[in-house]
């Protein structure tokens, strides 16, 4: 049992479901290392990612926090579009609890992103915020303008309390996760050709899955 755990944020219920949109590559990638990976949140391309660098001391950020993005959203052409611009992505979806699957986590969070509109009133009102949750909140902040995302993200502190070391020089983070417990559905990008769809279920049926990937049904005639 870890000793800190991970914190569940009061808006994740658990019968919420969280999907992570991703590349065919990365999805293998999982697959056959049996791996999962945290970022570096500063090295995101959104540069107003952890904003507070931007207003206050930088000396404020004791240590580099690493996170991983995942959606409220499992029907979105937006996301479609944004994460899978060959029309070849792959959308996986699980529930909260099973993020204690991944390896090493001893201590971290699992929110809804904060979306704001004014930068200096979000941090004014975020100073009421206490509990472990104060040590992460300043990775979950995100302009409005992303708000179709509905975001929900996974955060650490790279250090010796939140995953038993501190990594070096590193922009991403691999942990160990076995994929066939972590993930409780598959779903192809619902502009896919049949052959790509096809190519997918063998695929998840040669490496054992007992998921039968499905393609999205966001554009299909019957749902009119």
């Amino acid at each position: 049992m870890n000793e800190y755990g991970l914190i569940f944020d009061e808006n994740i219920k658990k019968n919420t479901k969280l999907y992570r949109y991703m590349s065919l590559g990365k999805f293998m990638c999982m697959v056959e290392k049996k791996e999962t990976y945290l970022t570096n949140i500063k090295s995101w391309e959104d540069k107003w990612e952890l904003p507070i660098n931007e207003i206050e001391d930088k000396n404020l950020l004791e240590s580099d926090l690493y996170g991983q993005c995942w959606s409220l959203e499992g029907i979105s052409d937006a996301l479609w579009r944004i994460y899978s611009s060959n029309k070849e992505g792959i959308l996986i979806k699980t529930s909260p609890e099973k993020f204690n699957l991944i390896s090493d986590i001893r201590f971290g969070i699992l929110s809804p992103v904060i979306y704001y509109n004014n930068l200096r009133k979000v941090l004014f009102e975020l100073k009421n915020i206490g509990g472990s949750k104060r040590l992460f909140v300043k990775g979950l902040l995100k302009r409005s303008a992303f708000k179709h995302e509905n975001e929900v993200r996974l955060i650490v502190i790279n250090d010796e309390k939140c995953l038993g070391k501190k990594y070096k020089n590193c922009t991403h983070i691999n942990l160990k996760i076995d994929p066939f417990k972590f993930i409780e559905g598959i779903i192809i990008d619902p502009r896919a050709s049949d052959w790509y769809v096809e190519a997918i279920k063998a695929y998840c049926l040669r490496v054992g899955f007992n998921i039968i990937p499905v393609k999205s049904d966001l554009y299909s005639p019957n749902d009119f």
